[in-house]
């Protein structure tokens, strides 16, 4: 399920980004807040998804041990 989220992130991050470009474009400027909030959820989601990926690999090997 986190390599469908991750691809799905990845094409948010692609589609967001070309907006914001021709945004930019048209307008000569970019509305910095929703940029802001945009990353900063991102970062977010993908700092979670590395906590669970590194406590699901650290449970993991702990049951090998036993």
């Amino acid at each position: 399920m986190m390599d469908f989220v991750l691809a799905v992130m990845f094409v948010a991050l692609m589609i967001f980004t070309v907006v914001m470009v021709v945004i930019f474009c048209i307008f000569q400027a970019v509305p910095d807040t929703l940029i802001q909030c945009f990353f900063t959820a991102f970062g977010a989601e993908g700092g979670f998804m590395a906590v669970i990926a590194v406590a699901k690999k650290f449970t993991e090997g702990g049951k090998e041990d036993e």
